[in-house]
């Protein structure tokens, strides 16, 4: 039975349009976009980046192509592992000086999520981030813009999701919009191949706990269309995380990768997580642990507290489905393995139990907002958190 708030949810997604979003796929693909925003008549580039990329001259041939062209364009790389709301502010500032009318994201989830508000707040100048992250507000359409990650993880170039850190509060917040999808998807093995080999471990197992949490979510019958793929892509990730992690140069597994990421990212968009992120989330902004490897170790011990009802259904359909597990409960173990597989342990040190009160408040009302089989009490989230300690 859905609470009111994810009745509200569930109409608001059910309410939005699907944007048809085109994909384009391969080896030095981020130069077609050059060819696209000249024939689209746009004049002036703000290009968000890390610097990593920048550093490593990986936007060298499209920045050329672009000049070319006559099109101008700035790089603005002042964006942090957790975006802030100080790095979208000087990300508008720099946007509105060098009058740009479009905006090519090349990065991973952080780079991605901090452009896509950029894109809001250059068009909503009298809404602020905070503003935008009150529930379900309706934002003005965003500057056309185009995506190029260059991790496989976060499905941000699909989503209506953004995560954005309010530093003087110590809390993420969480905008969510149609208004900020990209004209185009672009998947360059040459950008992808570049992912250290943690960064790619990490990003991997975020995508995976997408399709679960999307796959289990009580939104999943209203979006069948989203989520059928999801145990087909949890098998996939399986199969291909550990090649991408031993071999980067793998191209095969590399796109595999890519695609996947993407396609998680359908399955969640509608349908939304659950509490593998609010707690995730809680873990990133409290003691700044990577988002993937917090959804990685969290996840083995949200999925077994939600094995029932509507929960246990769904995860033993998702463990026959994608070939994995003989029922729930052991796909649940077939992912902590896994996980192990990579390295990942089985719990955080930093981790204080002074905090708790915080973290259960916080985690809670994010879970609300989802499409969560089972609701957590108080009590059972403190057991997860008491499990995830070291």
């Amino acid at each position: 039975m859905l609470n009111v708030v994810q009745a509200t949810s569930l109409l608001y997604f059910k309410s939005q349009k699907v944007k048809d979003i085109p994909v384009s796929s391969g080896e030095n693909t981020i130069l077609s976009l050059a060819d696209e925003i000249k024939e689209q008549g746009l004049t002036s580039v703000f290009i968000a980046s890390s610097k990593t990329v920048n550093n490593k001259g990986m936007l060298e041939e499209f920045c050329w192509k672009l000049e070319e062209y006559g099109v101008s364009y700035v790089i603005f790389t002042d964006i942090v592992a957790d975006p802030t709301v100080e790095n979208v502010e000087e990300g508008v500032k720099v946007l509105n000086e060098n009058e740009c009318d479009c905006i090519v994201a090349v990065g991973g989830g952080s780079v991605m999520d901090c452009a896509k508000i950029i894109s809001l707040r250059a068009t909503n100048p009298m809404k602020s981030v905070e503003k935008m992250a009150f529930y379900l507000t309706k934002c003005q359409q965003g500057l056309p813009m185009y995506m190029v990650p260059t991790t496989s993880g976060t499905g941000s170039e699909i989503t209506y999701f953004s995560v954005i850190t309010d530093t003087k509060k110590q809390k993420k917040l969480a905008i969510i919009s149609d208004s900020c999808l990209p004209e185009r998807i672009i998947l360059d093995f040459q950008l992808l191949r570049h992912v250290p080999r943690n960064a790619t471990i990490y990003a991997g197992l975020d995508a995976l706990t997408h399709s679960v949490e999307a796959f289990i979510s009580d939104f999943h019958s209203a979006f069948l269309e989203d989520v059928k793929t999801a145990p087909t892509i949890c098998r996939i990730i399986f199969e291909n995380l550990p090649k991408v992690a031993e071999n980067p140069d793998d191209k095969a597994a590399r796109m595999k990768m890519a695609a996947a990421a993407y396609e998680a990212g359908i399955n969640f968009r509608r349908t939304s997580v659950g509490y593998v992120h609010a707690i995730a989330h809680r873990l990133g902004e409290t003691y700044h642990i990577p988002h993937g490897l917090a959804c990685a170790v969290v996840m083995p011990e949200v999925l077994t507290l939600s094995y029932r009802g509507n929960g246990k259904k769904r995860l033993d359909q998702l463990a026959k489905e994608s070939g994995l597990a003989k029922d729930g409960l052991d796909f649940v173990e077939k992912i902590r393995e896994f996980t192990h597989s990579l390295g990942i342990e089985s719990g955080f040190e930093q981790i204080k139990t002074e905090d708790y009160p915080m973290i259960i408040k916080r985690a809670r009302a994010e879970a609300a907002l989802q499409g969560c089989p089972v609701m957590f009490s108080k009590k059972e989230v403190e057991a997860i958190l008491n499990q995830l300690r070291l």
